[in-house]
């Protein structure tokens, strides 16, 4: 453990704003309380007022604010900060250091699919499917009540933060998400390499140790608690650049990371894809997901079931699994590597497809609902002595298109990714070779290209 050390330059706790905010236990105490005020505030609301409203604070700070917003913007950038400030986490951890006795958490409880299939099952299978009752406050309420009272059910049965690293469902898309971040938690290894005690990892409610992430290239289930930085100095946070640890060996590779990436580039990017470029142009009536919509909305029209968008769903998720593995069978046989082990060690490339490109509408939907939504939202539910304020942007506006710029980004860098990770992979084969396994390998982010061009 030290206590005072030379910080580099790019390290934001070597100036007194960045470890006031981002470090200082009071700072994190106050912003922690407010967001569990306004959480809390946002339940209770919507069981008291559940009418549905264009301007209901409930629908706002969930569905306009916490999660499409806040974590879209944060996650990819900062990294964790959506987890560092989370109310759940918050509450747990007063709960598990004032709990007596408690259980390790069931080895099958920790399987990361687990996480991954409530965030894309329960939450966007469930939000596409049925929208109209998504839009409902009380519904809102209920889900994310549903959810707190797991959370505390698992705070008080099992040791550490168990829930957080394994259940919630923001832990199955945190690390993917982080990676692309130009915000990176480590320490110095000067002082690391002699330190005998530890403190950072002891401090660590989440079994991690922050001296050995830049050496396995990799944050594990770190949410930027900062309990680590206040216990031991060598700590740093530093900027590294977007997305520097994807160029990089990754020495604790995951195939769930991996298929963390596609199956968001399919439930969400490929989808709003696919109904915004194709669902209501003029080819519409040759779609095949369109047929089968448009043959269940005849048989079951008053069905709460939104058809199209569980039909685009699939389409999406099943284009993407079979270009997929299309590509990695052609390019581990070309290259001649096991599919897996290719799957694992290239398939990180893959990330900027999924989220860049996820940016680029969180920012459109900002200017067309999200701004106006949470700032009504607040007027009506601390009844501010302000007028409602209108969109600042209406759908469809040309300016709007700039933000397509992303889809490029995206689809470049994925490129980029896919021939770097490629020479990481020892195959010992001739450059002409690992070119024709790349354009294999490519076929996913180049499809997404030509539909971006539609």
């Amino acid at each position: 453990m030290v206590e005072t050390i030379e910080r580099d330059h790019n390290d934001l706790f070597a100036y007194r704003w960045g470890e006031r905010f981002f470090k200082n236990p009071k700072t994190l105490f106050v912003v922690r309380s407010v967001a569990l005020g306004i959480f809390v505030y946002a339940l209770v609301y919507g069981f008291v007022h559940p009418e549905a409203a264009e301007n209901h604070f409930t629908t706002a700070v969930f569905w306009s604010f916490f999660w499409p917003f806040f974590m879209f913007l944060s996650l990819p950038t900062l990294g964790a900060y959506f987890c560092s400030v989370c109310p759940l986490a918050f509450v747990g951890k007063k709960i598990i250091k004032r709990k007596g006795r408690a259980f390790n958490m069931p080895k099958v409880l920790k399987n990361p699919y687990i996480s991954l299939s409530i965030v894309l099952g329960v939450y966007w299978g469930l939000f596409y499917a049925f929208p109209s009752v998504f839009a409902k406050p009380v519904a809102v309420a209920f889900f994310y009540t549903f959810f707190t009272l797991l959370a505390f059910l698992f705070y008080f049965l099992f040791k550490d933060m168990s829930y957080c690293a394994h259940i919630c469902p923001i832990s199955a898309i945190r690390n993917a998400f982080s990676r692309i971040g130009f915000m990176w938690l480590g320490s110095y290894r000067s002082a690391c390499d002699s330190c005998t005690t530890f403190e950072c990892a002891k401090a660590c409610e989440f079994d991690q140790s922050p001296f050995n992430f830049d050496k396995n290239n990799s944050m594990g289930d770190c949410t930027l608690c900062m309990d680590c930085a206040n216990a031991c100095a060598a700590i740093s946070y530093k900027a590294k650049g977007f997305g520097f640890s994807l160029t990089q060996p990754i020495r604790r590779a995951r195939a769930v990371d991996v298929w963390t990436y596609l199956l968001l580039f399919a439930f969400m990017t490929l989808t709003m894809k696919l109904t915004t470029a194709l669902n209501h142009s003029v080819v519409s009536d040759y779609l095949p997901w369109m047929w089968l919509t448009a043959w269940f909305q005849s048989h079951f029209p008053h069905s709460a079931l939104n058809f199209e968008a569980v039909f685009t769903l699939l389409t999406a998720v099943g284009f993407t699994l079979f270009v997929v593995w299309l590509g990695f069978t052609k390019a581990s046989k070309i290259l001649g590597i096991d599919r897996k082990r290719l799957f694992v060690e290239v398939g990180y490339a893959y990330a900027p497809l999924a989220l860049v490109s996820s940016i680029g509408v969180a920012f459109q939907s900002f200017f067309t609902r999200y701004f106006h939504n949470v700032v009504n939202g607040f007027i009506e539910a601390f009844h501010l002595p302000f007028h409602f304020v209108a969109p600042l942007a209406q759908p469809g506006e040309e300016w709007l298109h700039l933000f397509g710029i992303f889809d490029f980004v995206a689809v470049g860098w994925t490129l980029f990714l896919i021939a770097r990770r490629i020479t990481l992979v020892e195959s010992g084969k001739v450059k002409w070779l690992e070119r024709k396994a790349f354009w294999w390998l490519a076929l996913l982010p180049l499809s997404y290209l030509l539909l971006c061009l539609i």
